[in-house]
């Protein structure tokens, strides 16, 4: 699978990315090993979990983090964050035009040329999915971003119902170089 990944993620600007919750973790440390390879400075955008539980199951994996600049959307519900060189803390995970102006941070001063959303997925607990599809269709369109990789990983079968889930993977496809479903069955 590591040698699959570093090839698509090499030929293609957009990949998304299909697992089952039980796959997650293990496909996960995988897919990042795989963007290691490539010496890509990677922006990591924290959906489902906290900057910090993300970095340590990075860490714990005997990964390093220095080529990785995170976007972490929870932790502030929390309380305010411990501030860091390495990740910007949103207000919350609704709001997309945050996002996509923290991404741009990333791109511009950050030299991040790859972008992993964990998981887009998640993003459906928060929006409907035509928001889901109007902020990737900015992400794909917007000039600073054509060359930048994107690789969104959609979860199936995670809190979100299953309808939403095939509809923002079916609309998702339409912008989509590759879609590679890891998920059995």
């Amino acid at each position: 699978m590591a040698d699959d990944l570093i090839r698509d993620i090499t030929e293609n600007k957009f990949v998304l990315l299909l697992l089952k919750e039980s796959e997650y973790l293990g496909k996960l440390k995988d897919m990042l090993k795989s963007v290691e390879k490539t010496n890509t400075k990677i922006c990591y955008v924290c959906l489902s979990k906290p900057y910090k539980d993300v970095v340590a199951e990075i860490e714990e994996s005997g990964m390093s983090t220095d080529g990785i600049f995170f976007i972490d959307v929870l932790s502030s519900h929390y309380g305010p964050p411990e501030p860091s060189n390495n990740c910007i803390f949103l207000s919350s995970p609704s709001d997309l035009e945050e996002i996509r102006k923290s991404i741009m941070v990333a791109v511009e001063e950050k030299n991040c040329s790859a972008v992993i959303f964990d998981t887009i997925s998640t993003l459906l607990i928060y929006q409907q999915t035509h928001s889901i599809v109007k902020f990737t269709n900015s992400l794909v369109s917007e000039k600073k971003q054509q060359n930048m990789k994107k690789l969104f990983i959609v979860l199936k079968d995670e809190s979100a119902p299953t309808g939403d889930v095939s509809m923002l993977t079916k609309d998702l496809e339409m912008f989509a170089d590759k879609k590679i479903d890891l998920s059995p069955g």
